[in-house]
């Protein structure tokens, strides 16, 4: 009895470590696997886009062999988007997760989709992916069906295949993507869930068996909008694996051992920065307001070189992070080419001033506006992105220009008073130094006097150098030609002063 009671005990014994390996084998950890961290944030473009993927080979040359996407963006450019999610997907041997950490929209929504997981923060979104098209007036248009297909084509068959590849529902993958689609979350009587699409749901529920999940809209997403689903829905629907409130958070869950953490640095944050609306609006106004200094008071230099730097920023950055195409930094350059033709060869016929300043203005409203994924922007973009990218530019132009009126009529008010920028301006009288204290200001007058005449020392181009009489030496002065150009050496005559500005034509 002693002897069976034993064996029996020993038996019970011996299967209690195969049922405890068996339990552990059934919901396996990653304990001590070697993860990093890689953010996506803001805005998706070129720079970005090259930015991520990296930092993300680098995670993977570290030694990673999970890579957690920390994302908290509004998306971007549809082409940078596809870039990051091919790379994603290229990269078979790095388990990929995507943490929305508080927005994955639009391009973003590509790349979590792309991920082998997606885990979500508390009160995070994920979707909203599709081409659409705006008028003028800032209305949603119908894209005639060709057009529709030609623009969804890429994006649709991204979102399918990251589905395929990923095992997420291929009808919520669809319903970000194409506003037509509907879907539905249904149970039959035996507890059985399913999302189907418009066509299966009329199906299923016309037999009676299956009704609608409650507790969830019916439909989740409707023909008129693009599906947007936040962590508790996502979650629910089979979308997302589960919430945590961080990416390091996320990883200490899954027992990983965290190796890097692979944030934009000060260049990348820098170039953000310069690539908002409202900086390149302000970038914009200097230059416009250093260009006008320089042909209003040249040679001293440093109006030029603002101009010349404001303007590199202006084409470098959207040419950085692929706004900027090589036919608007093209029409550019043209335009101000023939901006110079008018100042500085042919002057007085208005007609390639104006020409080169519509041209300008022109192709730095496009930089505002990216390429789509079927190729250059038409004179009708098709994407949502492009026409918004259209309407920053021109409410960034257009705000720039007024804004610049208003700073060059305040200057010429008030500049002669600002210390400092005072002694940019010439006002020397002639006279003896006692006779300039005694003599009351409204009694003096500004030099060179008009019917002064003078020799150029430096060619005007229209703006340059003039040496006039000062007493009983000579003295140079900034001066603008009203003829255009004229050669080193001319002798000149002064015909105008308007405040700071002293003008002159060749005798």
């Amino acid at each position: 009895m002693r002897f069976t009671i034993a064996v029996v005990a020993g038996m019970l014994l011996a299967l209690l470590p195969c049922r405890w390996t068996r339990a552990q084998e059934a919901a396996p950890t990653r304990s001590g696997e070697p993860t990093a961290i890689v953010s996506l944030t803001g805005e998706i473009d070129d720079y970005s886009a090259n930015d991520l993927i990296r930092r993300f080979d680098r995670a993977r040359d570290m030694g990673a062999k999970t890579i957690i996407i920390d994302i908290d963006s509004p998306g971007g450019l549809v082409t940078s988007s596809l870039d990051i999610s091919r790379h994603l997907k290229r990269d078979s041997d790095v388990h990929t997760i995507a943490f929305v950490r508080d927005k994955a929209y639009s391009g973003a929504a590509m790349v979590a989709m792309a991920c082998n997981e997606i885990w979500m923060a508390p009160a995070s979104a994920l979707g909203d992916c599709a081409p659409i098209i705006f008028s003028p007036a800032g209305q949603l248009e119908s894209l005639p069906a060709a057009e529709r297909a030609k623009q969804e084509s890429p994006i649709v068959k991204d979102f399918e295949d990251s589905a395929r590849r990923n095992g997420y529902s291929p009808v919520l993958a669809a319903a970000m993507v194409q506003v037509e689609r509907s879907v539905y979350y249904i149970q039959n009587d035996a507890g059985e869930k399913k999302i189907v699409d418009e066509a299966e749901y009329q199906t299923l529920t016309a037999t009676g068996k299956w009704k609608p999940v409650p507790g969830f809209d019916n439909p989740i997403d409707g023909p008129k909008t693009l599906l947007t689903l936040y962590t508790d829905e996502a979650i629910a629907l089979g979308l997302a694996k589960g919430r945590a409130s961080s990416a390091t958070e996320l990883a200490a869950q899954q027992g990983d051992r965290l190796v890097a953490d692979l944030r934009p640095g000060v260049g990348e944050k820098l170039v953000e920065f310069l690539n908002n609306t409202v900086v390149r609006s302000l970038l914009l106004l200097i230059f416009l307001q250093s260009l006008y200094i320089a042909l209003s008071a040249p040679g001293h230099g440093a109006a030029e070189a603002v101009a010349v730097v404001s303007l590199g920023a202006l084409i470098g950055v959207p040419l950085l992070t692929g706004y900027a195409q090589w036919w608007e930094v093209a029409v550019i350059f043209l335009g101000l080419g023939l901006v110079a033709f008018e100042l500085f060869v042919f002057p007085g016929h208005f007609v390639s001033l104006i020409v080169g300043t519509l041209m300008v203005l022109f192709g730095l409203i496009m930089t505002f506006a990216g390429k789509e994924p079927s190729g250059i922007p038409g004179w009708l973009p098709s994407m949502a992105s492009t026409w918004h990218g259209i309407q920053n530019g021109l409410a960034a132009v257009v705000s720039a220009i007024f804004a610049w009126f208003l700073l060059t009529m305040w200057l010429r008010r008030y500049l002669p008073a600002i210390p400092y920028f005072n002694k940019l301006i010439l006002t020397a009288t002639t006279g003896n130094t006692d006779e300039l204290v005694t003599r009351p200001p409204k009694a003096q007058e500004s030099w060179p006097f008009v019917g002064t005449i003078g020799n150029t020392v430096t060619d005007l181009r229209p703006g340059g150098s003039v040496e006039f009489p000062f007493g009983d030496t000579t003295r140079t002065a900034a001066v603008v030609s009203l003829n255009g150009y004229i050669p080193g050496g001319t002798k000149v005559v002064v015909e105008q002063i308007e405040g700071s500005s002293v003008r002159v034509r060749p005798i």
